[in-house]
């Protein structure tokens, strides 16, 4: 059936992504009917099966379809014809449902004491990023997964971490040990003299308010640095 310039009310039951999912199950539909069913509503132009195809259609990056909409942001949904605030909303809160329960699924293999076992965690996730980004995972006592938290997006080449901010979501979730974690987009992990600089700044707050810093773990092209291992944090 060719969805072009058709209505979805005026589809047979049997290509409406809604009755289909009914009758034949969420593993019956396209990508497209998925994130159909998520927009909900098309617009007076293109109904919302259409709308769904050039969403997969516009994305582009280091995976494909489905993939990359786990690196788009709001500004990037909406800059799509036929997607506004509640839809790209919608499509941000069923990406990170997605994205929480794929890493649930891991959580339990995690050993937050070995560098290696918490940058194999995320490796697969912030690999790809093509700007840095600058993470912070909450630790109890028992060294368990409270949170992980985005505390800033930056350029190619740089990220800024606040203390403060860190700070701040520490003690918000009652963290007792914390792990810094960010990516470098051109793949080499090494740690830059600003990245070091950042580090001491965020181990000397963590100190004032009685948090240990257990690492910072820098991500690179499936390889990492752990400041632990490297002895730039005791």
């Amino acid at each position: 059936m060719n969805y072009n310039k058709i209505s979805m009310k005026n589809l047979p039951e049997s290509e409406r992504p809604y009755e289909r999912l009914l009758k034949y199950g969420a593993s019956s539909l396209s990508d497209a009917e998925l994130i159909a069913i998520l927009l909900k509503t098309g617009t007076k132009d293109e109904n919302v099966v259409d709308i769904a195809k050039r969403l997969l259609l516009s994305i582009t990056g280091n995976y494909s379809g489905l993939g990359n909409l786990m690196y788009m942001d709001y500004p990037d949904y909406i800059k799509i014809k036929g997607i506004g605030r509640v839809k790209a909303i919608t499509l941000l809160a069923a990406v990170e449902l997605g994205r929480r329960i794929a890493l649930d699924k891991k959580e339990s293999y995690v050993n937050f004491y070995k560098p290696s076992s918490v940058a194999e965690y995320f490796m697969d996730e912030m690999a790809p990023y093509e700007v840095e980004y600058f993470y912070m995972l909450l630790l109890d006592a028992s060294n368990s997964l409270i949170a992980k938290i985005k505390i800033s997006k930056g350029t190619v080449s740089e990220t800024i971490a606040s203390p403060r901010e860190c700070m701040k979501e520490a003690l918000r979730y009652g963290a007792v040990n914390i792990i810094l974690m960010h990516n470098h987009p051109s793949g080499n992990p090494t740690p830059s003299r600003a990245d070091i600089l950042m580090t001491e700044k965020i181990s000397k707050a963590c100190a004032l308010m009685d948090i240990n810093l257990l690492d910072h773990i820098i991500i690179g092209s499936r390889c990492y640095v752990s400041m632990k291992e490297e002895g730039i944090i005791d």
